[in-house]
């Protein structure tokens, strides 16, 4: 059970973790070369598009390190329990920045008309990077926890 449970939560973070890294390291550069209208246009698409993939896959990937943890311990093995528990919380924190931080602004973006967006779209899209490298940041983080929880048995 715990060997299966290691292999589901490795792949569901790692595609979290994965496709929110391409996102911070490719597409977030393609994104502010563009001129303003375009990034308002590209950037109100993606985010009718990507909640569809991570939104489930956030959750299936929470839900998978929590049953880890809880497998792990009930077969004894502290050290992944532990792991695995540590995991869960930077998966926890990954969801959470992305309600509380990345959703208000990306929903605010939705409302913006691309040929005058507001004056302060600017200082709006640096929050919105803040708060996408803290989640990617707790997404890699979950996923390298993972692997030592696999790890460490």
């Amino acid at each position: 059970m715990v060997s299966a449970l290691v292999v589901v939560s490795l792949v569901l973070t790692g595609l979290v973790a994965g496709t929110m890294t391409i996102g911070l390291v490719a597409v977030r550069p393609a994104l502010h070369s563009l001129p303003t209208t375009s990034y308002v246009l590209v950037k109100q698409a993606f985010d009718i598009s990507y909640p569809k993939l991570m939104k489930p896959l956030q959750i299936t990937s929470l839900l998978s390190a929590v049953a880890l943890t809880v497998a792990a311990a009930v077969d004894g093995a502290s050290t992944s329990a532990i792991f695995a528990a540590v995991a869960s919380a930077a998966v926890l924190t990954n969801i959470l920045v992305t309600v509380r931080g990345d959703l208000p602004i990306n929903n605010a973006m939705a409302t913006w008309k691309p040929e005058a967006p507001p004056s302060d779209w600017q200082a709006q899209r640096a929050r919105w990077d803040f708060f996408n490298s803290i989640r990617t940041t707790a997404a890699v983080s979950a996923l390298v926890l993972l692997a030592v929880a696999a790890t460490a048995a």
